[in-house]
């Protein structure tokens, strides 16, 4: 079952068992997001020494204009992934694209969870 990884996903990433972690949130006026919430710091020092790789887009919504930051961590040779997730996020947010349980589906496989897990989950 796909279980809160909250706090997990270095090291699940670092372990080997997690290709890709993805965080976002709604950017506030002050334009930073809490590490508790995108944790920048916690990564920094395997994205430095080339063990992560980071990938990071605003999108603004559309819809109602807010602001949302997503910022990526891949291992190395899984940096398609975060590619892929980040245009698919980008043509829902400019409403070329409406959301539903396949986008969940491939979001669910991109950051590695199992069949099983994302059939549960949706």
């Amino acid at each position: 079952m796909i279980g809160p990884h909250e706090g997990k996903e270095l090291a699940l990433m670092l372990a080997g068992k997690k290709p890709l972690a993805m965080f976002h949130d709604l950017v506030p006026t002050s334009g930073t997001i809490p590490e508790e919430i995108i944790p920048e710091q916690a990564f920094a020092p395997h994205v430095t020494a080339g063990t992560i790789k980071r990938f990071a887009a605003d999108f603004t919504n559309t819809r109602n204009g807010d602001t949302i930051r997503y910022v990526l961590f891949a291992l190395p040779g899984a940096e398609w992934r975060a590619e892929f997730l980040l245009w698919l996020n980008r043509e829902f947010y400019a409403d070329r694209s409406a959301w539903n349980s396949a986008h969940d589906e491939l979001t669910g496989k991109l950051l590695g969870y199992s069949d099983a897990d994302i059939q549960d989950f949706l």
